[in-house]
């Protein structure tokens, strides 16, 4: 044993310390060795002493164990032996876990979950690549290659359409207006009409990318466009590194008479400057 110091509340150990203490004082020669005995594992007297500590245990006055007496009203009723603060602690444990599995089994059935048909993910989308279902899904939340969510998340610095130039390119912009997909235009929307009936003048984007008749429509318009997913580099001004003063430090060394008109009332054309054409001008 690692020490035979009793722990709090074991009474039985405390008497027996008190016990060897005495025996030790009337005989000093005396050796007193105290070994662990595990419960149920054929050590000799071990299983009786067990049997007779639960019979102890749930009669009083067995085996010359008494249980003390607390007056209750006008009788006299005998009260259990004292018990361990680990011991009350594990019983509550267990019968609240008890009352958890009754409590939960109550609440639950043989009948198996089924998702409902709205929330089932579309069929025709998860038959498709893994490419065209994923900017699908983008536009459909949103978060897609489009103008105007670029520029909002700061990566580019204008919501214009890179294809056409209009102020801002949204979802709509591209599958009504855009003139760089106008065939493929026509035929998202003649399918539409086909399965809904309706024409793209009573559609939102949104509200066709949730329609599920309409997957199909849209992931055709998509595999034959770039909508979602080509982003070209926005165009640089590369003449604008090069300030306006430099531009007339080198026209004053070139010459006055450079800017002044030609024969005929036309502009002469100068060379280009070194870090003009270092700068790659267009």
């Amino acid at each position: 044993m690692a020490s035979d110091e009793p722990g709090p509340g074991q009474q039985y150990a405390l008497q027996a310390q008190k016990h060897i203490a005495t025996l030790r004082q009337s005989r000093p020669g005396i050796i007193i060795e105290v070994r662990w005995c595990l419960v149920h594992k054929g050590v000799a007297g071990n299983e009786k002493a067990d049997d007779w500590a639960k019979i102890a245990a749930e009669k009083s006055g067995t085996r010359g164990v008494q249980w003390p007496n607390f007056p209750v009203r006008t009788e006299v009723w005998g009260a259990p032996l004292p018990r361990s603060l680990a011991n009350l602690k594990r019983e509550i444990s267990e019968k609240q876990w008890a009352e958890t599995h009754q409590w939960a089994g109550g609440r639950t059935s043989r009948k198996k979950y089924r998702m409902p048909d709205s929330q089932k993910p579309d069929g025709v989308v998860a038959n498709s690549t893994k490419r065209l279902a994923s900017r699908f899904y983008q536009l459909k939340m949103g978060h897609c290659l489009t103008g105007q969510y670029l520029n909002w998340t700061k990566t580019r610095t204008t919501p214009q359409c890179w294809w056409c130039r209009y102020r801002t390119q949204t979802q709509d912009h591209l599958f009504k207006e855009c003139p760089e997909w106008k065939p493929q235009q026509k035929i998202l929307w003649a399918e539409v009409k086909k399965e809904t009936g309706r024409w793209k003048d009573r559609w939102k984007v949104k509200d066709l990318l949730a329609n599920g008749r309409c997957s199909q429509a849209v992931l055709d318009f998509l595999a034959a466009t770039d909508v979602g997913r080509r982003v070209p580099v926005e165009e640089e001004d590369t003449v604008s590194a090069v300030s306006e003063l430099e531009v007339w430090e080198w026209l004053e060394e070139q010459g006055a008479g450079a800017m002044e008109p030609g024969e005929g009332g036309t502009p002469l054309f100068l060379p280009t400057p070194d870090f003009m054409a270092s700068a790659g001008t267009v």
